[in-house]
């Protein structure tokens, strides 16, 4: 599926998702489809293999954002994991709580996104890959996966009643659950 022959074709990769996220999905669609008749001579990624690095790639995004966020919560606030960091704020280490609900609450909806992105990442490549989803349905499950998590993060800050963010968090874990089904039967 992979083939790196030489660096343009990272850049041609980068390039793609740049006119994807540009253009819009349908133009690339087509881009792809006429790009995987040529996949073996010129090294590109698969078309199954460009969607996961797709949806990869919105799910880094979405993890890079959340430490300057929760660091900009804590200055403004004035909350600090260390008695050292209140040095930089001008504060004074007696005048800063160590804790705070709503520092609390961001921390801990990163946390949770550490804990159920990373998995999806190493599935959804391994789904693509071995070839036991088809560029459809490797879209169809990152598209589910990416809304559930966007959404379980604002039901989390937004402090929305229950059984909202409990259904976004299934909703991804059935994702990832069904993925890890499929490859072990693809595999078996």
């Amino acid at each position: 599926y992979f083939i790196v022959r030489d660096s343009s074709v990272l850049t041609n990769l980068w390039v793609m998702l740049g006119i994807k996220a540009v253009f819009g999905l349908h133009w690339y669609q087509r881009r792809v489809r006429k790009a995987v008749v040529s996949t073996q001579s010129t090294g590109e990624l698969s078309a199954e293999l460009a969607a996961a690095s797709w949806w990869a790639a919105i799910l880094l995004l979405k993890l890079a954002t959340f430490p300057p966020i929760v660091g900009m919560t804590r200055m403004k606030r004035k909350v600090f994991a260390n008695p050292e960091d209140c040095v930089s704020s001008g504060a004074k280490p007696e005048d800063v709580k160590m804790n705070d609900p709503i520092v609390e609450r961001r921390r801990r909806a990163h946390l949770n996104d550490l804990e159920n992105i990373i998995p999806f990442l190493f599935l959804i490549f391994l789904y693509a890959a071995t070839g036991a989803g088809t560029e459809c349905c490797v879209t169809l499950v990152g598209q589910i996966f990416t809304a559930a998590r966007f959404l379980h993060t604002i039901s989390y800050i937004g402090e929305v009643r229950q059984p909202a963010r409990a259904l976004t968090f299934f909703t991804g874990m059935l994702c990832n659950v069904y993925m890890a089904v499929k490859i072990l039967i693809h595999l078996y």
